[in-house]
């Protein structure tokens, strides 16, 4: 049997009142088919029978031992966790239930088979290295293109510096918290502290508080006229934004406005763009799709160099091809990795964002709703 491996971590309410759980287990379990969780293929368990305490009667064609998880879909995912306690005739098995685990949410759509004259993946894009939100292992790769871009962007104002951010630093910790910009047009305006765009600015005004004289006479201090922090985020090929650096202008005559902000942040957007391109391994072999989703998918990697390799990652991207059907660009976190009984990798994904080309979000959720009108 081939196990799986879960990577994302689903949300549950877990039952262990063993004064709750048999009232749940005559309704839930007595009478339904379960599958064994952990596994590739389909392992059905029948429950016969409830007995107190806690205690089911299940009914399985495979040799069962130890502990196991048993589960079924209702709306929500329902999960029953125990151990095969005795064996009985037949091939039947008394199974005692440690607790009962019902996720947190319910399954948002359905899930179709496919086969590879219908859909296929190709374009696969992978991180070369990690590049992660904790900072303290950039690429040499990324300073690279960081120094890069400072000495392209020396003329925005009397000083420049595009870095990775400091944790010690407290405007620059801001901006990677809130991953918004930091915009201060006139440093002796009380007005310009707080932006009229929130959702894109921090209201800088709100975080001072009382200390926002201070701040004012130390930039008066100083001849600062002027500042602006933009943060860098990564978008990595699991559609993880990952706050990595930021821009940062300061003037001592002129006033930086919205105009600049706007430039700045498509000028890093253009960065992250080069960077991800420079960090990206590109595998053009086309992979099946077992099944599909409005949400995610269940791949099977048949190719020895991309089992070997994505098996590591925390997600990729890559093309879906529907049958006579353009391309359409996926960013993809891993949800859990195991192997098929032909020993090939299944991979399941949660889809977390497409590619800016139009309508590709679109086109790809028409298909899948089509998919529900198909006899």
């Amino acid at each position: 049997m081939s196990v799986f491996k879960e990577r994302a971590e689903r949300r549950y309410q877990i039952i262990e009142d063993q004064a709750k759980m048999p009232g749940m287990l005559r309704q839930y379990a007595a009478g339904k088919t379960y599958m064994i969780k952990g596994f590739y293929e389909k392992i059905e368990v029948k429950v016969l029978d409830f007995k107190d305490p806690n205690c089911l009667i299940i009914d399985s064609l495979r040799d069962l031992e130890g502990e196991l998880t048993l589960y079924h879909t209702f709306n929500k995912q329902l999960e029953i966790v125990g151990a095969i306690s005795d064996k009985l005739p037949g091939n039947q098995y008394k199974f005692s239930v440690a607790h009962v685990k019902i996720a947190a949410n319910e399954r948002k759509s359905a899930r179709y088979a496919m086969s590879s004259d219908l859909v296929v993946v190709n374009n696969i894009r992978a991180a070369r290295n990690t590049i992660n939100a904790s900072l303290f292992n950039v690429p040499t790769s990324v300073k690279i293109h960081l120094e890069k871009f400072q000495q392209r962007l020396k003329d925005f104002a009397d000083e420049v510096k595009v870095k990775i951010f400091e944790k010690d630093d407290e405007k620059t910790e801001l901006v990677r918290k809130t991953m918004k910009i930091l915009m201060i047009h006139d440093t002796q305006d009380l007005l310009s502290y707080m932006p009229e765009d929130t959702d894109g600015f921090v209201d800088y005004r709100e975080h001072l508080n009382t200390e926002i004289g201070t701040v004012m006479e130390d930039y008066r201090k100083k001849k600062i006229v002027s500042e602006m922090i933009v943060p860098i985020i990564y978008l990595g090929h699991d559609g993880a934004s990952i706050p990595l650096g930021f821009i940062q202008l300061i003037s001592h005559e002129k006033k930086l406005g919205i105009d600049t902000a706007l430039e700045l942040k498509m000028l890093a957007f253009e960065m992250v763009d080069q960077m991800r391109d420079s960090n990206t391994m590109l595998i053009n072999k086309r992979q099946s799709i077992a099944d599909i989703s409005r949400g995610g998918m269940r791949l099977v990697v048949t190719d020895p160099e991309l089992k070997k390799f994505l098996v590591h990652q925390k997600g990729f991207s890559f093309d879906v091809i529907f049958k006579l059907q353009q391309p359409i660009t996926v960013f993809t976190q891993i949800c859990y990795t195991g192997y098929t009984p032909q020993d090939d990798l299944a991979i399941g994904v949660a889809i977390k964002g497409f590619s800016s080309r139009k309508g590709e979000s679109d086109r790809y959720h028409q298909y899948i709703d089509n998919l529900a009108k198909t006899p």
